[in-house]
């Protein structure tokens, strides 16, 4: 018999392959397609209709059983929304506190005056793309994963601010991508310009 923690893990483990089967990127792109969606709010909640609609575009297929066990576990309060955060942390963990400080300290190299969020187009002159891993594999050049960097955090986001919590989402997708800890704080201190 299975426990539903095995359950749970076949689960993410399904959903984590289906992703990172495909490119590095998917799982932030499958955060962008969330904050797209109408019933995305400020409290990282959306619909349980929208969500399997996200995963589904992103090439996540799951059972009927499957589907139903997901979202019964990510809806706990049954108020029929989905918890979006709680389910990025299952399928890529969070980042340990190592990640989390270089993560924070260029963040805050935006947020001089402490206003909890930064504004994306001030990244322009700082922005160093040149290890950014598809720029060394030679799919993109500096200039388009300046772009792209700007697009991800433009899209469903119409005030223009990246909140802390949108910047740590956007990192924990690419730390979940990278094994060792001093190359992820390598590649945050490098892009960003920090001591």
């Amino acid at each position: 018999m299975i426990t539903p923690q095995e359950q749970l893990d076949i689960i993410i483990k399904k959903i984590t392959k289906s992703l990172l089967g495909k490119c590095s990127t998917t799982i932030r792109t499958l955060g962008k397609t969330f904050r797209g969606f109408e019933s995305f709010d400020k409290n990282n909640r959306m619909d349980k209709d929208e969500f399997l609609i996200g995963l589904k575009q992103n090439g996540v297929v799951l059972t009927k059983f499957q589907t139903d066990f997901l979202l019964n576990y990510l809806d706990r309060n049954r108020d029929g929304s989905i918890d979006v955060a709680e389910f990025f942390y299952l399928i890529r963990g969070s980042p340990n506190e190592n990640r989390v400080q270089v993560i924070v300290q260029a963040f805050k190299k935006f947020d001089k005056d402490n206003l909890g969020y930064i504004v994306a187009d001030e990244f322009k002159g700082i922005f160093n793309a040149k290890n950014h891993p598809k720029v060394t594999r030679g799919e993109l050049t500096e200039d388009q994963a300046y772009i792209e960097l700007l697009q991800y955090f433009k899209e469903g986001n119409k005030s223009g601010h990246i909140t802390l919590d949108e910047w740590k989402e956007y990192y924990a997708a690419v730390s979940a991508d990278i094994e060792l800890d001093d190359n992820f704080i390598a590649l945050i201190k490098e892009t960003w310009r920090l001591k």
